[in-house]
């Protein structure tokens, strides 16, 4: 495909490449069988969320999750839910939902790479060989499973993807373009944050994290307190919107479904889920102990301190396991890690590249181009 497209622009290249991922797109959704995919099957609950809160039952009366998997996932359940109403099914909605935001992803990701070639370059590289390695890194970042397989199947990993790149977009036309387009930036990181936290919290957390981060470097700037106030926003309502929601299961309080407590149900199948979940798509990588995890919600009940702490205690372990692994052949036990660790080889070598420039370059200025 590339090889036919040597005569076109850089432009249109990348144009043609979306194009065929919304081609490809079409046939995958029509091609998945009724029944929630091995790859991801949590497909199947994301479903059931959905015609549950569709047929306005209460979402706090929700099996096991109560109303936590709603608040923490309504980026994505929402949408589905519009598309459950004109008549789609359930796990159709929830998979439609999720390819589209895949493609907004890559459409995103055209514009902005556009922009920054805009920017640095006139519009226009210095030679062939440069525009076509782009478009052959763009060709592999639009059909890498993460972003292609996984965004065809009904999960929250699509929506997650796009707004974190919103988010960073937004920083990215308030660092070069500023002016005119501050107000429309500013109010587009605002939006970002409060729907990445509405796909994934720990994810919200994530960007607004790095939002502080960058914009506590431009100081000398007259619009960083304004944009601080904005994500300092932001960070809180995402937090609010997703109130109630604990830990991964998503459970909401502890409110009584069917005369028992959800919350002691929930923990009392926590060891047992743990084991599925290694022996289906998980990999082999453990959740790391922690010394005041709270055993007994009856006999000690949980505490925030106590949480709190225990984030903070596992987040160099967890940081790791999240851009490294699992690592091939040693972590690996089911098609779903197997396929994670073959892409994670091509991540690491990224990840080695930006480390390795940053040490080459050394002067802070060169980390903008960077």
């Amino acid at each position: 495909m590339l090889i036919k497209l040597k005569g076109s622009s850089l432009k249109q290249k990348l144009i043609t490449i979306v194009v065929m991922s919304a081609v490809g797109r079409v046939i995958v959704f029509f091609a998945l069988p009724s029944i929630p995919s091995p790859l991801g099957p949590d497909e199947g609950t994301y479903a059931a969320v959905v015609q549950w809160t569709a047929e306005s039952i209460p979402v706090e009366k929700f099996p096991d999750y109560g109303a936590g998997l709603y608040l923490s996932g309504r980026s994505f359940f929402l949408p589905a839910n519009a598309l459950y109403r004109i008549g789609f099914a359930p796990l159709d909605a929830v998979r439609l939902t999720a390819s589209l935001y895949g493609l907004l992803s890559l459409i995103l990701a055209t514009v902005l790479t556009l922009t920054v070639l805009r920017i640095n370059f006139g519009g226009k590289l210095s030679s062939k060989y440069n525009e076509n390695l782009i478009a052959l890194l763009f060709m592999v970042f639009a059909f890498l499973p993460s972003h292609f397989v996984w965004s065809n199947l009904g999960l929250r990993e699509a929506p997650n993807e796009f707004w974190i790149q919103s988010g960073v977009m937004s920083l990215f036309i308030i660092h070069y373009l500023g002016g005119k387009y501050l107000v429309i930036s500013a109010f587009t990181l605002f939006i970002s944050i409060i729907f990445t936290f509405s796909a994934r919290p720990q994810t919200g957390w994530l960007i607004g994290l790095t939002a502080l981060i960058y914009l506590s470097t431009k100081f000398r700037r007259v619009e960083t307190p304004f944009l601080i106030a904005i994500v300092l926003l932001g960070v809180i309502l995402g937090t609010a919107g997703t109130a109630g929601t604990a830990g991964t299961a998503g459970t909401a309080g502890t409110e009584k479904v069917d005369g028992d407590i959800s919350i002691v149900k929930l923990i009392d199948r926590v060891p047992i889920k743990h084991k599925e979940n290694q022996d289906q798509a998980a990999s082999a990588i453990e959740t790391l102990d922690c010394p005041l995890e709270q055993t007994s919600v009856i006999n000690r009940p949980p505490d925030r301190v106590s949480t709190y702490l225990c984030i903070l205690w596992r987040a160099p372990y967890m940081s790791s396991t999240f851009l490294l692994r699992p690592f091939i052949a040693t972590e690996v036990t089911s098609t779903a890690s197997l396929i994670a660790a073959l892409e994670n080889i091509i991540w690491s070598i990224a990840l080695f590249l930006i480390v390795y420039m940053i040490v080459k370059r050394r002067g802070i200025p060169h980390f903008d181009k960077l």
